[in-house]
């Protein structure tokens, strides 16, 4: 304003100023109704401005219970004309969920009623949307997480079967070396539950509803593929006189219901853990295939203590599960294929 009190600037400008700002901007006056919204609070809320002009803000904002923090920051100001410093607050609606940090000032209104400061006099609201940089801030803390609790298990797996193998000489079966595994599996789901903001749904638990039959047909396809290709490979081998098994299939019902287990413990580690976290990590060109490409290096290198030739069957049926991940988004399919490939190659050639 200059010295006779007029303001310098039209309200033309004052508008033009507002709408180029990033920081949405809302004003509400002493009735409690939306005045105005510039163009990046419409954007923020995903709400055109006619939609909510002069509509209340208390119930077109402050219903839902799970925003406690929102609604008690605006309830304050507007029931109590209390102005707290800028905050950052969570704000849920239609199942999005978006982080604010909001500044709100006081402004004495126009048709404000003469006389009566204790009433709401109308605000001024800065909202600027960081969701997301806490989005990324919160990604980085989960990756973190779970690649020290990754780093830790290997280091322990491969620690203890040097120490059992070459240092004590303990004649130790498959089956010791499949349950710590598993039991990795099993700490590294608790760690991702309790530790990170990731959900079943992100680790590939729970399918997808559309997808899941058209998963569980191209697993069914693929399984059969792969048998076939099993059972011929060690057919051809057997008539050219190549000994790998003394028999020609072995293994058990109960062999096949134990792996059933095993297959679904490292599917979720290889699929659900390290390649979901590989996948977010590496912001890349070619990101998937970076992601299944390191998870099945992994993979093998937890098969290490059954031979070379098993790292490398491991490898090679790691990349098809990893593709299967990547086109589907769960890890039931790799489950399936991993038990009925995995366990007949073992049948017929380990």
């Amino acid at each position: 304003m200059d010295s006779s009190g007029t303001s310098i600037l039209s309200s033309s400008q004052k508008e033009m100023i507002f709408e180029n700002m990033s920081d949405g901007i809302m004003t509400v006056n002493h009735n409690g109704q939306i005045t105005y919204m510039n163009s990046a609070c419409e954007k923020i809320f995903s709400t055109p401005f006619e939609q909510m002009k002069n509509q209340s803000f208390e119930e077109l904002f402050l219903t839902n219970k799970n925003n406690r923090a929102f609604n008690r920051l605006f309830l304050n100001t507007l029931n109590k004309n209390a102005v707290t410093e800028k905050t950052t607050v969570k704000y849920q609606h239609d199942n999005t969920v978006q982080y604010f940090t909001v500044d709100i000032s006081l402004i004495q209104s126009e048709d404000a009623v003469p006389g009566r400061y204790d009433a709401f006099p109308g605000m001024i609201v800065l909202f600027d949307d960081i969701t997301e940089q806490r989005f990324l801030t919160q990604h980085k803390h989960d990756c973190a997480y779970i690649f020290a609790g990754l780093i830790f298990c290997i280091s322990f797996y491969l620690s203890l079967w040097s120490l059992l193998q070459f240092t004590l000489h303990l004649p130790l079966k498959t089956s010791f070396y499949t349950l710590l595994i598993e039991g990795m599996a099993f700490l590294l789901f608790l760690e991702v539950i309790f530790c990170t903001s990731l959900s079943l749904r992100d680790i590939g638990l729970i399918p997808k509803r559309q997808t899941f039959k058209k998963c569980l047909i191209e697993t069914g396809i693929l399984l059969l593929a792969g048998c076939f290709l099993l059972i011929l490979s060690k057919l051809i081998l057997t008539l050219f006189g190549v000994q790998i098994k003394s028999r020609f299939i072995g293994g058990s019902l109960r062999g096949a219901r134990i792996y059933l287990f095993t297959a679904v413990f490292q599917e979720f580690l290889a699929r659900g853990v390290i390649q979901t976290s590989i996948k977010s990590l590496m912001r890349v060109k070619y990101q998937k295939a970076f992601g299944i490409l390191l998870t099945s290096l992994l993979f093998s290198l937890m098969h290490l203590p059954f031979g070379f030739i098993f790292m490398l069957s491991a490898f090679a049926l790691s990349i098809a599960l990893g593709c299967l991940y990547e086109r589907h988004g769960n890890m039931w399919g790799c489950a399936i294929l991993h038990w009925g490939c995995g366990y007949l190659a073992m049948c017929l050639y380990f």
